[in-house]
């Protein structure tokens, strides 16, 4: 929003020309001036800015005001995404997170560990755990302590089902995939997806993503998130 005032001597004397403008507390934040007021002045919830100068005949005195909002509404929906996130983190149910290690082989093939963990905030049933192979991967047929219940190689899944979970408790799933053709570069495992029952209704929670990065023969793990 711009606004612009001018004031100008007219007549054959020199005379003194006074521009005033009003701007809210908030508004007042955001707001710049193409001149330094003479006098600031705070009424009540408004703020009095006051701009004073001599004129000789035919000059002005031109006071020119830009308040802008886009940074405010930047902030707001900063804001508004935050508190969406907080609330969705909050009332879910499950926590499913997801993560990587890398494991030495005696081929020296690529393998990495994925680890899979699942904690109930509330009692929840039903949960059926589905985890996505990335692709030029294979499944190494070991497992941890938990067995899946389906490996899906078509569709490349893996599931575990779960009769229930109590608040605060966790189960932990692992498994192994390996390549034997060299992996080079940036590459990112899907999220894990928990489908569950609460009360009555059907729920659905995602991981985090994950991904290695391997260079020649150093690779670094990065998780995107918790």
């Amino acid at each position: 929003m711009r606004q612009e005032i001018e004031k100008k001597n007219e007549g054959n004397t020199v005379t003194l020309a006074e521009i005033t403008m009003e701007r809210g507390i908030i508004s007042r934040l955001f707001t710049s001036f193409s001149l330094e007021p003479s006098k600031i002045e705070r009424k009540g919830s408004r703020v009095l800015y006051t701009w004073q100068q001599e004129l000789r005949p035919g000059e002005s005195l031109r006071v020119a005001a830009r308040t802008n909002w886009h940074i405010p509404i930047i902030v707001i929906i900063a804001i508004i995404v935050i508190i969406i996130l907080v609330r969705v983190y909050l009332v879910s149910d499950v926590m499913l997170k997801k993560k990587i290690n890398f494991v030495k082989t005696k081929g020296g093939e690529f393998a990495l560990k994925v680890s899979v963990s699942v904690k109930a905030r509330r009692f929840v049933e039903r949960i059926n755990v589905i985890d996505k192979l990335p692709p030029i991967v294979k499944l190494y047929e070991r497992y941890g302590t938990i067995t899946p219940d389906r490996v899906d190689e078509k569709n490349r899944r893996i599931e575990w089902n779960l009769e229930s979970l109590d608040e605060g408790e966790e189960r932990r799933f692992s498994y192994i995939v390996y390549s034997k053709i060299g992996v080079i570069g940036k590459f990112e495992l899907p999220s894990a997806k928990a489908i569950y029952e609460r009360e009555g209704k059907i729920k659905e929670t995602e991981s985090n993503k994950v991904f290695f990065i391997s260079e020649a023969r150093k690779v670094r793990k990065v998780d995107s998130g918790d």
